[in-house]
Formats: C-alpha cells, structure tokens, sequence
C-alpha cells in the first residue's frame, strides 16, 4: 500500500531492507545486522570502551568499528556469531 506524505510516494516495506533495496543476499545480510545489533547491545549493557571490546572479541578495534557501523559484508556469519559468543562468554 503506498501512502503519499507531503507529496512523496511511502511504500511500506517488507520487514528486510536489504530485500526492498534487491540485493541478492538479503536473509544473509538481516541475519548478520541483527547479531551485531545483539553484538553491540551486549557491549552497551557491559558499559566498556570500544578497546575492551575489541579485545574481548580478539579483533582489533577498527576492524570492530566497521562491523557496528555496518560494514559487514564481508565477514561471515560464523565470524560475527564467535564475536558474539566471547563476548558473551567474556564477561
């Protein structure tokens, strides 16, 4: 259903970004956001500085910078799922 506000066309998405944008991947890529998400809510309730975390994930900070900023099509599910998992573990 398309609303039009302020003489702009809205059309409601599907729930999937990626999939409204059409990228080939998209579950991949929904997948991947919503563990960092769950990632960068964990480091949020620890209260710890971006240095800690990295540390606590074993990567170096930028590289996890780029995945909380959304730069993770590169790295696979399996990377941010261990990422997760230790810092869980970590802590």
């Amino acid at each position: 259903m398309n609303t039009i506000i302020n003489g702009v066309p809205i059309e409601e998405g599907s729930g999937n970004v990626y999939a409204d944008l059409g990228y080939p991947d998209a579950e991949e890529m929904l997948t991947k956001a919503e563990l960092v998400h769950q990632l960068q809510q964990r480091i949020d309730t620890l209260e710890i500085t971006p240095q800690q975390a990295a540390e606590l994930v074993g990567m170096p900070e930028s590289w996890l910078s780029d995945l909380l900023n959304g730069r993770f099509r590169n790295i696979s599910q399996t990377t941010i799922i261990g990422c997760l998992e230790r810092i869980v573990t970590a802590s």
